[in-house]
């Protein structure tokens, strides 16, 4: 793993929150694989981060500019590839097929998800390392002779 004490907790926390969301969704029964609801799209949101932080994680030799984008795109195509499948499976047992419009909302939320994690890596991640080895500038001071 490549990741810092402090990115490590942040994916410790986020990952933690998902699983006792799910877990409270599935108690009261929101949590259903075959529609696309509200709470599914909270899911969407939440598992978004989840994925994108657990994928700047991984050791892979990219800049961490090109890590976040990956971790966004990784994050998208997961959950895209979840919506399609609730999508296929409440046909094939039901016949239904969800509201398009939910099912565009949790691309959004997808990619949202993805988002906040880059914006988070960016802000203390990236942000402290630029801080920390970046050209310092010295001041130079300049003695201004008069001219005659």
């Amino acid at each position: 793993m490549d990741t810092t004490p402090r990115w490590l907790s942040i994916t410790l926390v986020s990952t933690s929150s998902a699983l006792l969301i799910s877990g409270v969704g599935f108690a009261l029964n929101l949590l259903n694989p075959f529609t696309i609801n509200p709470f599914t799209l909270m899911l969407h949101l939440i598992w978004a981060m989840v994925i994108s932080s657990w994928v700047l994680n991984l050791k892979v030799k990219l800049p961490g500019e090109k890590k976040a984008l990956l971790a966004v795109g990784v994050a998208v195509a997961v959950g895209s590839l979840w919506g399609a499948i609730q999508q296929w499976m409440a046909y094939l047992q039901a016949g239904i097929v969800n509201d398009i419009t939910l099912v565009a909302g949790a691309v959004v939320m997808d990619t949202v998800g993805g988002l906040v994690i880059y914006i988070l890596y960016h802000l203390n991640i990236l942000g402290r390392k630029i801080g920390s080895s970046g050209s310092q500038t010295s001041t130079e001071s300049v003695s201004a002779s008069p001219s005659i």
